[in-house]
């Protein structure tokens, strides 16, 4: 009986076995409070969540900030002006194998894409892909490959890559929609359906035939699929801001009017919300304020009037500047088909080029780059009308060939480079307000502006115009070009662009357009273009240097020959580039070539 109580009391207090493999080291669980409500994040700190919405502001300051990963959200640097750092999931360790999200209320369900009998994975080192990566200097290159389930979201992603974001890079901040964008598809289904989403209807606007038809049904799935990850994810603040930028950028796109502003409604909402509440060494603040608020503020110059009113009351969360009123407050009536718009457009690049020779007389003549208020004031009437003529055209329900509303918008951006040339020249500052400038802002690639990519979308566009519509290659289109023609954006890519290559690549483009506008023809155009980076290069200068505007032409009928003269300053006369170019097989009788070249090819005066 002893014995049997013995023994039991020995079972009663015998250790369990230990649950570890032989030659294991038996570990022990750190201790700490239970906790069953709050975010995912706060339950797995183990710390007490705010329960705050859209995302919890307490565990990012309990806990050191480098040891858990932020979903879009910018890490603290020590050097204030230094670019955001975003985390990035580790491409070994995250899964192929898309997530069902769960169901989303109220939204309208579409069936999915129709896509191949057996989708495979896209190729991660497709050539044509590697080839933009090479163009383009990323500093993360490896966030722009994520790995998506499908060939057809790969194109999507593809297309949006290298053609949507080069678009909007045109008019707002590009490293947003060409960098960060692209990095935040990794781990952010609701960014990765959006920007889906909207390269497939910037493909079904600008293809023709199945394509086009594929493109507009992957719109709505897509977009449907962005909506219910933002439900059921429950993303940080950053993600539903840029969100809601891409919505709104969507909606833009398709010429819906009242979306668009309910979608910038909302972001404009919740950034004072969170400037309201904003609190220091937040990892969102970066990404926001140096970003999608500037992204917000440009998108929200290309609404109406009318659509304006209804911000009003949401407005002093945006650091708005008194260029952003101007041309927000500025009204031209609406165009009813193409023909108008061209007509719009066309009468503001006249303006901006005789301005731009007003100003160079003008200093010419007083020997200084001192500008008449007057003429600042036309030039803030300038830029407010081109954006006013890019959301009219945006709302424009009248159809036409697809490569005259691209080339339409080729032309705003060719006048956009114009402006710049006319404000550089003018001494004229309107870009964003001081706390967002820096000293070496402009030669930062996450700082550069709009102005960095125009001349490359130019000559990129015009190349796929003329590439894959057939329409462009007829003879009655050759031979009646529109109103604005075709040359004159890509030799002004070809005289302006800071690139050397780009400038080729314009040149290049002029030569397989092989056209003639008038007496003027792609030939003409392109043998100048090339005499002028000879010039640079003889000299080792920047072709930039050479300004259009100091160049002289000399022609000598008895010889054939044009000579091109250019001096960098009236006080340094010694230096001087000459070039002459063989005129036999040129028709130059008739062509004030001086004239046209200084517009670089536009010519309203003949054809108005």
């Amino acid at each position: 009986m002893s014995a049997g109580t013995n023994v039991t009391h020995s079972d009663e207090h015998r250790q369990p076995p230990p649950r570890t493999m032989p030659g294991d080291k038996v570990r022990t669980k750190k201790w700490a409070p239970k906790t069953f409500n709050g975010c995912l994040t706060c339950k797995k700190r183990r710390i007490k969540c705010d329960e705050g919405k859209p995302g919890c502001q307490r565990w990012p300051f309990s806990m050191d900030p480098f040891s858990m990963f932020y979903p879009m959200s910018v890490v603290a640097n020590e050097d204030p002006d230094a670019p955001p750092k975003i985390r990035l999931f580790d491409p070994a360790s995250s899964s192929s194998t898309p997530t069902t999200p769960p169901a989303a209320p109220p939204t309208t369900t579409l069936a999915p894409p129709p896509a191949e009998p057996e989708p495979d994975p896209a190729p991660p080192r497709d050539p044509q892909f590697q080839s933009y990566l090479s163009s383009y200097p990323h500093p993360q290159e490896l966030a722009l490959v994520p790995i998506f389930g499908t060939q057809e979201e790969y194109r999507g992603f593809q297309f949006f890559l290298e053609k949507t974001s080069n678009l909007i890079s045109v008019y707002s901040k590009p490293y947003l929609w060409s960098v960060l964008l692209p990095q935040a598809t990794w781990h952010q289904p609701s960014i990765k359906h959006s920007v889906i989403a909207l390269a497939s209807l910037h493909q079904s606007l600008t293809t023709l035939g199945a394509p086009s038809q594929r493109a507009n049904h992957n719109v709505m799935f897509h977009y449907n699929a962005a909506i219910r990850s933002l439900v059921a994810d429950k993303p940080p603040i950053d993600i539903v801001l840029a969100a809601c930028v891409i919505f709104w950028a969507l909606e833009n796109f398709n010429g819906s009017g009242q979306p668009a502003v309910d979608h910038m409604k909302a972001a404009i909402k919740i950034l004072g919300e969170w400037k309201s509440k904003r609190r220091s060494k937040d990892p969102a603040d970066d990404l926001i304020s140096k970003y999608i608020e500037p992204t917000i503020r440009d998108g929200v110059k290309f609404a109406s009037k009318c659509r304006m009113e209804e911000l009003t009351d949401q407005m002093s969360a945006l650091c708005l500047t008194t260029r952003d009123v101007r041309i927000m407050n500025f009204k031209h009536p609406a165009f009813d088909d193409l023909e108008d718009a061209e007509k719009y457009l066309g009468s503001c690049i006249d303006d901006i080029l005789t301005l731009k020779s007003q100003i160079q007389v003008q200093a010419a003549l007083h020997s200084t780059h001192t500008v008449l208020i007057r003429e600042l004031e036309r030039l803030d009437e300038l830029d407010a009308r081109l954006y006013r003529w890019m959301h009219l055209f945006q709302n424009l329900t009248a159809t036409g060939p697809v490569y005259m509303r691209r080339m339409l918008i080729v032309h705003n951006v060719a006048a956009h480079i114009l402006l710049d040339q006319l404000q550089r020249q003018a001494h004229y500052n309107a870009s964003e307000p001081e706390e967002m400038q820096g000293p070496d802002r402009d030669f930062a690639p996450e700082c550069a502006g709009p102005e960095r990519c125009r001349h490359n979308f130019i000559v990129i566009e015009v190349e796929d115009v003329l590439r894959h519509d057939p329409l462009t290659t007829t003879e009655s289109c050759r031979k009646n070009p529109p109103f604005l023609g075709f040359i004159a954006p890509i030799f002004l890519v070809a005289m302006s662009a800071e690139n050397v290559e780009t400038r080729r690549q314009a040149i290049n483009a002029l030569r397989w357009l092989n056209v003639a506008e008038g007496s003027w023809s792609t030939e003409h155009a392109a043998r100048i273009a090339e005499a002028t980076l000879e010039m640079a290069h003889k000299c080792a200068l920047v072709p930039s240097n050479v300004d259009v505007q100091r160049l002289t032409f000399d022609l000598d009928e008895d010889d054939q020959t044009l000579t091109m003269v250019w001096a960098r300053e009236p006080e340094h006369k010694a230096v001087k580039l000459t070039k002459r170019l063989d005129a036999l097989d040129l028709p130059w009788a008739g062509l004030d070539i001086p004239e046209l070249v200084r517009r670089y090819g536009y010519q309203f005066s003949s054809q108005s």
